[in-house]
């Protein structure tokens, strides 16, 4: 019979009180906010800043507003002006600029979301209607400063710099025989400093959509990290409680067996009449069944509290365990020496760590393969993740702001540390990536024996 439970080698931390009720387990987070309720509001801002069309937004809304000023205020100085020449001119001139204000208004709010061929279409019939008003009205010539607009919007890529040009050469080759120096400059400096603008503006959308993606990142991780402490911190106090029930409770009761059952012993072997030993042996016997149910009790507490996947395993099944879930990465588990029990904390440091380096292979690494070896050394235990991903540059992600990803690493990096032991990771981009752990082990661990062997020593 065992006087311990058949995981005895937990230190006893005499200096750490046991906690007086479940209301004392307060997980270290640095964020009280439910991780839920955190999604929750991420979703509920990712969808105001969409809604309302983010940064930019009012950028582009005050140039499509300010194209809608330029060309009615432009197509009411021509009829004025075709208005002075003449009742006849001033008639043709106002239903073309008629003609134009409805072929302008019927895409006007919706060009930018009009297919291209639609929007190169609703483009091409603005351009001639341009081009007709051209010889009734010279005045015309200045319709074709919001068309610059038109073209680079509707058409964005070099087809649009195509048609800004286009429509220059029209403009100047129109007052053929009567060029002039103004009449070349004015039209080209309008059409270089219209693509200057859009330019401009693009640029400023393209900085303000990546400022936009950052921060929905930045409020994810957020909300992962805040999860992960939260998860993190249930998980060490649970470990915490399973330490103390073992270390008290458990190795209590096991002593009160042990005693009893030496007290049976030492009774049986006294010299004395049966009837007056068996009332106290019956009673000896009563008190050991009652301390084993209750051990037995402690012993299914301390399962429940300990990581799912240690709770009915060894730490070999558990990590195979891990890598059945590595659906698209054909994963491997080695075990090198001989298997050894170890420590709870140091099992379930191992697992979390080994869990966390296998989900940062699915999630980031694109990896085809992936090796994970478990080394039962003399003086210490050594856990191996290696897999054939893309890799990356391990001094990039140490120097990125906290929160932008690969969370994981300073994790597994704290675990490791708990466990006096060190986290190292090698990679480069396009060569994949090694996260290799070191705990030390003492000499009393490594020699206690496996899960199976310490069942039977119990029974």
């Amino acid at each position: 019979m065992g006087s311990s439970l058949g995981n005895d080698t937990a230190p006893r931390d005499t200096h750490t009180p046991p906690p007086t009720a479940t209301g004392d387990i307060k997980p270290p987070s640095t964020n009280n906010t439910d991780p839920t309720e955190a999604a929750k509001a991420i979703a509920e801002a990712a969808a105001k800043r969409r809604q309302s069309g983010s940064a930019a937004a009012p950028g582009a809304s005050a140039i499509r507003q300010g194209i809608h000023v330029l060309t009615i205020g432009l197509l009411v100085v021509v009829v004025f002006s075709a208005a002075r020449s003449g009742w006849q001119e001033g008639a043709v001139a106002t239903g073309m600029s008629v003609a134009f204000g409805l072929i302008y208004l019927a895409g006007a709010n919706t060009h930018e979301t009009l297919s291209p061929l639609k929007g190169q279409l609703w483009l091409f019939a603005l351009t001639l209607v341009w081009v007709a008003m051209i010889p009734v009205e010279q005045t015309s010539l200045y319709v074709v400063f919001p068309l610059y607009f038109l073209y680079l919007r509707v058409m964005p890529d070099i087809r649009g710099v195509i048609a800004v040009v286009a429509a220059t050469l029209i403009s100047i080759f129109s007052q053929w025989p009567h060029l002039t120096a103004g009449t070349i400059l004015g039209p080209t400096v309008a059409a270089l400093v219209t693509i200057g603008i859009d330019y401009a503006f693009r640029t400023l959308w393209k900085v303000s959509a990546e400022r936009e993606e950052l921060i929905e990142e930045l409020l994810r991780t957020r909300s992962q990290l805040a999860e992960t402490e939260r998860s993190a911190g249930m998980a060490a106090e649970r470990q915490r409680i399973a330490h103390e029930i073992h270390d008290t409770l458990a190795q209590g009761l096991s002593s009160i067996q042990m005693l009893l059952y030496v007290a049976e012993q030492e009774v049986g072997k006294l010299q004395l009449a049966e009837e007056k030993t068996e009332p106290t042996l019956k009673k000896i016997r009563l008190a050991r069944q009652v301390a084993a149910d209750n051990l037995q009790e402690a012993r299914a507490m301390i399962a429940a509290l300990q990581p799912a996947a240690l709770s009915t395993t060894s730490l070999e099944g558990a990590l195979h365990r891990a890598a059945d879930s590595m659906v698209d990465t054909e994963t491997t588990i080695t075990v090198i020496g001989n298997e050894r029990q170890l420590p709870m904390r140091t099992e379930a440091s191992l697992l979390r760590i080994a869990q966390g380096a296998m989900g940062n292979v699915a999630k980031h690494a694109g990896a085809s393969q992936c090796h994970v070896t478990l080394s039962y050394e003399e003086d210490e235990i050594r856990l191996d993740v290696v897999d054939d991903g893309q890799g990356f540059d391990p001094s990039a992600v140490a120097e990125r702001p906290a929160g932008l990803g690969h969370i994981g690493l300073d994790a597994m990096r704290q675990r490791a540390a708990e466990q006096n032991g060190t986290l190292t990771v090698e990679s480069a981009p396009g060569q994949g990536t090694a996260v290799s752990i070191a705990i030390p082990v003492g000499r009393d661990d490594m020699d206690k024996p496996g899960p199976k062997a310490s069942k039977l020593a119990r029974e």
